[in-house]
């Protein structure tokens, strides 16, 4: 690992609202501060939260905020690098040439964050110790907050590298090697899941504001993180027999553990209906005394901001001040957010945004655009057994992509877009036909560049979650169907048409999805066209492959996007350590005890994928 720059150097984050905060300026301004010696620093309450501010800084900081985008988009089916630009960082990514020598695959900033945490959590009891005014009770949430941040961080490296140094101790300055070697990727997933299990029971349950509810670490955040984790981890167990017997591994040496891989999904399942019930609580609470008789039952659908449409000469929106889409990410923070990293486009910007996805000064694309499989393959039912992503109805697909005339190649709109509506001024079945000659659309940008909040984990995701580990744990009719169930509230919200009109041709059924085989491909298929640029797809790839392990499913939906190269690319990554980084080149030079990646170790050229 990296030295690390004294703190005084780092610079620290200036508390702007006293101990209680009231704007994603409060927590987030880095100021820099060179005059601090760390020895002189930890006196009091006020420092200690400098630091918390700090770690909550460091997630939005570009070194870092573009390595979600990165390590979990860049070589997933979603996108492809713009034509004319110039980049063999992203070539080599694209072309599955991973070499230790790419930038992009430096983790410094994710351990600079670990840093920060453990800096709090190591000072934490002294400043209990040394300041009247602060209590342990006063320490254990923030105690949950850093538990949960370092294990965030933790967990995007351990799903990018698979075996890395899991850091618990915090170090100060340019003199001192932090020489630590790599824990097997299980122990990492075991230690995330240790901190995190103790961060949920001592975890704010709100700050009473909405900026923080939905931008600092609550206990709706830790139960999304945990529930992910255990996905994960539940994963990694039900394959690790497959890879063991493929290995020729008898099978009475093969590997035990003392939580099944069933226990896992069973915990990801609790994790999820804990959340669940948390948001429905809070929209019940927010719907009293502005319903006429009261509240009643909540619905999980009720929990979803719906999308609307009308009849006659209509218009089907995702946009309006009502629709899911302005609320979710035009606006931010919405009734459905658990965890989004906080930007106003001014003090602090969204810079991957404009990098990646879209420049809202010239309306053009950034690095990548998106894959000829999001903008091609569509179907008129959504039951077609041939791979394809949006269905004929599926507003997603207008929420995904830029559209203007005459395009080659379609930036992703999603976060830049303020407000995205469709509308046509004749009756006629609404989407029928999603060629833009038929349809107006209505692309409202952003009035501030960069503003889009990042979001980590809303409504959906959790959803999608519980139907995942549903449809692992059982085989029988009642649980799938609950599955199907969960994946089609999901959809649903983004095809309200033929559910409205009852087109049964249109909408997803059970008949076609009643299997554990084809849950798993739906939920896989929904979680794709749910976060399309949210950071989650190349993980959720992975997880698959590990889970069968055997690449050659997960790769068919990759190489999807290429026109050219397919068989060598399929060739290239076949091995399941090819779906994991190579550890950077400086990392390795400066800690003798890493261990590369043995499929990047030789160093890779374009011209060598190309040959096979």
């Amino acid at each position: 690992m990296n030295k690390i720059k004294n703190i005084a150097l780092i610079g620290m984050v200036a508390v702007t609202g006293g101990w209680g905060l009231t704007s994603c300026d409060d927590f987030l301004t880095i100021t820099p501060t060179n005059s601090i010696v760390e020895e002189d620093f930890w006196k009091d309450r006020n420092d200690l939260q400098n630091v918390v501010n700090a770690c909550y800084a460091r997630l939005i900081k570009g070194d870092i905020l573009t390595k979600y985008c990165e390590w979990g988009e860049m070589r997933s089916d979603n996108f492809e690098k713009r034509t004319g630009v110039s980049n063999t960082d992203i070539n080599n990514v694209m072309n599955a040439n991973l070499l230790p020598t790419n930038i992009i695959y430096d983790w410094t900033p994710f351990y600079n964050e670990i840093n920060f945490c453990n800096k709090v959590l190591a000072h934490g009891p002294e400043i209990v110790r040394n300041d009247e005014s602060f209590s342990d009770g006063d320490w254990q949430p923030i105690r949950a907050e850093m538990l949960t941040l370092r294990a965030f961080s933790h967990y995007y490296l351990v799903r990018t590298f698979e075996r890395i140094p899991y850091v618990t101790v915090d170090y100060n300055n340019d003199s001192q090697d932090f020489l630590i070697g790599q824990s097997e990727q299980i122990e990492v997933l075991d230690s995330i899941i240790a901190d995190l299990e103790i961060a949920k029971d001592i975890a704010m349950n709100s700050y009473g504001n909405t900026v923080e509810d939905k931008g600092r670490i609550t206990k709706k955040a830790v139960y999304a993180l945990l529930a992910d984790v255990y996905l994960w981890r539940a994963s990694y167990k039900e394959g690790l027999p497959l890879r063991e017997a493929a290995a020729g591994t008898p099978e009475d040496e093969q590997t035990t553990f003392e939580v099944s891989a069933a226990d896992d999904y069973r915990k990801c399942v609790e994790c999820c209906d804990w959340v669940i019930d948390a948001l429905t609580k809070d929209y019940k609470k927010d719907l009293e005394g502005k319903v006429l008789g009261g509240v009643t039952e909540i619905k999980l659908e009720d929990l979803f901001i719906p999308n609307s449409t009308t009849s006659g000469s209509f218009t089907v929106s995702s946009g309006n001040t009502t629709g899911a889409y302005t609320n979710i990410f035009g606006t931010g923070n919405s009734r459905e957010s658990i965890f989004e990293l906080q930007f106003d486009g001014t003090n602090n910007a969204n810079s991957l945004l404009t990098g990646y996805f879209f420049n809202l000064s010239n309306s053009t694309a950034g690095s990548l655009v998106c894959s000829t499989a999001l903008f091609e393959s569509y179907a008129n039912n959504p039951n077609a057994t041939s791979p394809y992503i949006f269905s004929k109805t599926d507003y997603r697909r207008w929420e995904t992509l830029y559209h203007a005339n005459n395009q080659t190649e379609y930036p992703l709109i999603k976060g830049s877009a303020s407000r995205i509506t469709q509308s046509n001024g004749v009756s006629s079945p609404v989407m029928s036909d999603l060629s833009r000659e038929t349809y107006t659309l209505t692309q409202t940008l952003r009035s501030r560049p960069n503003a889009a909040n990042w979001i980590v984990y809303r409504l959906s995701d959790v959803v999608l979650m519980k139907a995942e580990a549903l449809g692992r744990l059982y085989d029988d009719e009642e649980h799938l169907r609950e599955a199907f169930s969960l994946i089609s509230t999901v959809y649903k919200r983004s095809n309200p048409y033929p559910y409205e009109r009852k087109v049964a041709s249109d909408t997803l059924s059970f008949g076609v999805y009643n299997t554990q085989a084809s849950i798993e491909g739906l939920v896989l298929a929904e979680r794709q066209r749910e976060f399309v640029g949210e950071g989650k797809r190349w993980f959720d790839l992975v997880r698959y492959a590990q889970r069968c392990n055997n690449n050659d499913k997960m790769l068919n939906l990759l190489t999807r996007k290429y026109q050219e190269g397919k068989r060598a690319i399929q060739s290239k990554l076949k091995p399941l350590k090819a779906l994991f980084a190579p550890i950077y080149t400086k990392e390795m030079k400066n800690n003798k005890l890493l261990e590369q990646n043995p499929i990047w170790d030789t160093g890779e050229t374009t011209s060598r994928t190309d040959q096979l």
